[in-house]
């Protein structure tokens, strides 16, 4: 995990910077902790979805059924990278959140 860690921060960063250009700041917790609800919800979708292709390539394997486990290897493939784009979208917006907090904190004391 080490050896990608920088590369996901920087991707985190990424996200964020894209995220920052299309939509303006927090206006509020509550608004932050929406989005960052929503994200989480589809992260969880993308888990839900590599468990099922997984479970079914398990019981291919067990049953030494090898027709399909490609197939269920290549969407387990799939699935991952977009649960991991989605983990990404969730620390860019917790990110968000913060940063929007220290923005309205500043608009506040000045």
């Amino acid at each position: 995990m080490n050896v990608v860690k920088s590369d996901v921060e920087k991707l985190v960063q990424k996200e964020l910077e894209s995220a920052n250009q299309r939509f303006p700041m927090f206006r509020s917790d509550h608004e932050g902790a929406a989005v960052i609800v929503e994200e989480i919800e589809e992260t969880k979708d993308e888990l839900i979805g590599v468990e099922y292709e997984f479970e079914n390539l398990w019981r291919n394997v067990k049953n030494n059924y090898e027709i399909g486990c490609s197939e269920r290897a290549e969407n387990i493939s799939i699935r991952a990278v977009r649960l991991a784009c989605e983990a990404i979208q969730v620390a860019a917006m917790a990110q968000k959140f913060i940063d929007s907090q220290k923005e309205r904190e500043k608009s506040e004391d000045n």
